[in-house]
């Protein structure tokens, strides 16, 4: 499918990104519309669907629509400014095997389209035309721990939901997220020799809050490729969350008995271990880690250990 390329060929060239969202607008409308530090949650379809804030109350009005988990209670950080804000700047964001005819995104002024060619059978771009807002917390630890601590109930929070949420791993924790007002899209398929699009942008800037972003996108320039257009228009907000950056935890294989000393008595070998937190590792998001070999290598040098 379209978004887990775009997300799998842009990691590959832009691993501390995040992941990226095929289609990165809101979920909903109203309060917090966007994705924010905190946020729990699942992709679907090159989406991000927010459940809860682990950072807000109970009642926050955030959570009328999935509620939160039982118990729920909101996580006490060890300082009182967690966050720090910095901007992307704009870009053509293109994966290793798609190369533009030049490098300029926007102008002020209608001009030529940039044309995109890719040389391998898959590629992915992203263009952003104005700045993101980036926002990431100093708290990553605390947020590790809590989802460590968390993830079974909010496992199993999710299922309760009937969402279509059938592995522990499609929980992510939001530790940053990068906002945009619009972004251009583009995946390559099935290279044939002859994949290509071309597209033009025209931004015009007369404050930091007036911005105006108007695509130039024909059907006639895109050839085996697919596209998906942002916002255009004036006074755009920054809601669209085009990087999602956070943990997600994943359980070791229980292929083999974790090794046990000489001295331990023999009967609890044919009894299953108590499920714990050391059974249980922390992982960004993307992460190489949904390879079954690599899981499979973790997981026995950790049953070495006596």
């Amino acid at each position: 499918m379209e978004y887990n390329i775009f997300r799998d060929e842009l990691a590959i060239k832009y691993p501390a990104y995040g992941h990226a969202l095929w289609d990165p607008s809101p979920c909903r409308e109203g309060l917090d519309s966007a994705v924010q530090v905190g946020d729990v949650g699942f992709t679907r379809d090159g989406r991000f669907i927010r459940l809860f804030n682990v950072l807000l109350p109970r009642d926050h009005p955030s959570h009328e629509n999935f509620g939160v988990p039982e118990y729920h209670e909101p996580l006490k950080l060890k300082m009182s400014n967690h966050k720090y804000s910095s901007r992307l700047s704009p870009n053509n964001f293109c994966s290793r095997a798609v190369k533009p005819d030049r490098d300029e995104i926007s102008a002020a002024e209608p001009g030529p389209a940039v044309t995109f060619t890719c040389s391998q059978k898959q590629g992915a771009i992203l263009s952003l035309p104005v700045p993101a807002h980036r926002e990431e917390t100093y708290a990553r630890g605390d947020f590790a721990k809590c989802i460590t601590k968390h993830i079974d109930v909010w496992f199993a929070f999710a299922r309760d939901l009937g969402l279509g949420v059938t592995r522990m791993e499609d929980i992510i924790l939001v530790t940053g997220r990068d906002l945009a007002r619009s972004w251009t899209n583009v995946v390559f398929c099935e290279n044939q020799g002859e994949e290509q699009v071309s597209f033009g942008v025209q931004v015009t800037v007369t404050d930091t809050s007036d911005v105006t972003v108007r695509w130039q996108v024909s059907l006639e320039d895109v050839r085996g490729a697919t596209v998906n257009n942002g916002p255009s228009g004036k006074n755009l907000p920054e809601d669209q969350s085009i990087f999602v950056r956070g943990f997600r935890v994943t359980r070791f294989l229980k292929i083999i008995p974790r090794l046990r000393g000489a001295a331990e008595p023999t009967s609890d070998l044919d009894q299953d271990e108590p499920e714990s937190n050391h059974d249980k590792r922390v992982i960004s998001t993307p992460s190489e880690t949904d390879d079954p070999l690599r899981t499979l290598l973790n997981y026995l040098d950790q049953a070495s250990i006596i």
